[in-house]
């Protein structure tokens, strides 16, 4: 048996080995195709996010997936965890100058195999809108950051909408937009909608929008979530408190 035993172990195929230069480790294929590893930089580096959407496409491949490293948001299609990726050939790829993706989102509402509307935030205020599929269409949020000069720290679509999406910075405020509307180049002009404890709402009423203005908490306001219904917003601020919202009414409803 104990010759038995030790035949195993020398017919093994060996996944790392160390030798007096170091160690060796094998790979595994998406390891190695990925794109090139972007250094890291501690100072102010921002975190790797990941968005899915699934297209519902008969031949398998309706599942997209978006990711930034760096400065870089690659999308690519994702056939799941048992089937490797090759990571030398996205869908898309776009590099940024000036500024570095920070968050993003699909809208699972609109996507379908010839189109599908990704949000990106940066971490210099904006938001763009862009189709990786049809790759012309884009348009750009808080261009000049008249709304909010601070890092975008999660960006989501409304539930049930094609064209209302929230937006959260590291300023602690958050704003409501619409992608059919047009945002002119002078800063909003807001008026208190309602108040609480440790928040308050304020509407932005002009000719082209009908947007609100979210101050939640104290610090940033780091993550936000919608209920499967949309009827509730959830908000994580920089002060430890979870705060849940009616969305319609913008009414605190609990506080954790």
């Amino acid at each position: 048996m104990a010759t038995e035993g030790r035949g195993k172990e020398m017919n093994e195929i060996k996944t790392h080995f160390t030798t007096r230069e170091g160690l060796y480790r094998l790979l595994p294929h998406s390891e190695y195709s990925r794109p090139n590893r972007v250094p890291f930089n501690s100072q102010g580096s921002n975190p790797v996010r990941v968005s899915f959407v699934n297209l519902n496409d008969q031949t398998g491949n309706g599942n997209r997936l978006c990711f930034n490293v760096g400065r870089e948001l690659y999308i690519y299609i994702y056939k799941g965890v048992r089937k490797a990726a090759d990571l030398s050939k996205p869908i898309d790829k776009r590099i940024y100058k000036g500024t570095q993706p920070t968050c993003h989102d699909f809208n699972h509402l609109t996507a379908t195999a010839e189109s599908v509307s990704l949000l990106v935030g940066f971490s210099a205020g904006q938001v763009q809108l862009i189709d990786p599929i049809k790759k012309e269409t884009s348009k750009l949020f808080n261009e000049e950051r008249l709304i909010d000069k601070s890092r975008v720290t999660c960006v989501k679509w409304v539930p049930g909408s094609e064209s209302l999406f929230l937006v959260a910075h590291s300023s602690g405020n958050m704003y409501s937009y619409n992608v059919e509307h047009t945002y002119g180049t002078t800063a909003p002009h807001y008026q208190l909608l309602t108040q609480g404890e440790s928040f308050a709402v304020h509407n932005c009423k002009s000719k082209s929008t009908r947007d609100l203005k979210w101050t939640v908490g104290e610090g940033a306001l780091n993550e936000f979530a919608f209920s499967p219904d949309g009827k509730f917003l959830a908000c994580v601020s920089q002060d430890g408190f979870l705060r849940v919202f009616n969305f319609d009414s913008a009414e605190l409803h609990d506080q954790l």
